[in-house]
């Protein structure tokens, strides 16, 4: 088996390194990045090759999945399976069903960890699957290699996934660059409640701004909850007096 990832950033780098004890896997990037897949031990290629891979991966950042996805559309082969990473996943899915061709099996996907959280494996962490154009039996190979993974699987729809990451990953964003821009720093006096939010405020912060701005702007339902959380906090604020 074979599979091909589109994107060979940090996130592409840790879904080569957990998925190369169970395929032959190829990488491509933008810029030259053969050194880093040969300390990993994945091939580094051109997008043709990569292309031709049983699985497809792409995992580039969301404002360039769109692109990607049509760019891709006349070269992957028949019957292969293509996916995409997001973080938000109403839209990518809709790219993906508007742009590969019948002959290509789709599924929607978003591993929900990082190179921070899942730098000793993936054991025990999410992996939300949205099955798209995919028959049984590739839905099962790919469940299978996921289970050995020792992820916990979740299926559900784009839509389902976007309200629920719309609170648990992006209002989190949104709270520790809050705390960034408020300049929250370590201090000698502190609580256990104090370290937590000091280590929400590292983990956001150690992805892009870029990666921020996205999961904002794409997810059709962070505007709303944004809101809301705003006005609790004037609420509360009120409450003081």
């Amino acid at each position: 088996m074979t599979i091909g990832i589109i994107g060979f950033s940090r996130f592409g780098q840790l879904l080569a390194k957990i998925l190369k004890p169970y395929a032959e896997v190829y990488v491509c990037n933008r810029s030259d990045k053969s050194q880093e897949a040969r300390e990993l031990g994945v091939k580094f290629a051109t997008l043709e090759e990569v292309c031709r891979a049983d699985w497809v991966f792409v995992s580039v950042a969301i404002g360039a999945t769109k692109a990607m996805i049509k760019a891709i559309a006349s070269l992957v082969k028949k019957g292969a399976l293509v996916m995409d990473v997001c973080s938000v996943k109403v839209r990518p899915a809709q790219w993906l069903v508007d742009y590969l061709p019948p002959e290509v099996e789709i599924m929607a996907t978003h591993p929900m960890f990082g190179p921070d959280s899942a730098k000793d494996g993936a054991k025990g962490l999410q992996w939300v699957l949205c099955p798209l154009r995919i028959s049984a039996a590739r839905l099962k190979e790919a469940k299978d290699i996921l289970n050995k993974l020792e992820v916990k699987i979740i299926e559900t729809t784009p839509a389902k996934h976007d309200r629920a990451t719309a609170v648990s990953l992006a209002l989190v964003h949104f709270i520790g660059r809050g705390l960034e821009e408020f300049g929250f720093g370590d201090q000698e006096i502190k609580t256990m409640g104090f370290e937590r939010l000091r280590k929400v405020n590292e983990t956001v912060t150690n992805d892009s701004w870029q990666l921020f701005l996205d999961m904002q702007h794409y997810n059709p339902y962070t505007k709303e909850i944004r809101k809301k959380f705003i006005l609790a906090l004037k609420r509360v604020n009120k409450k003081i007096g």
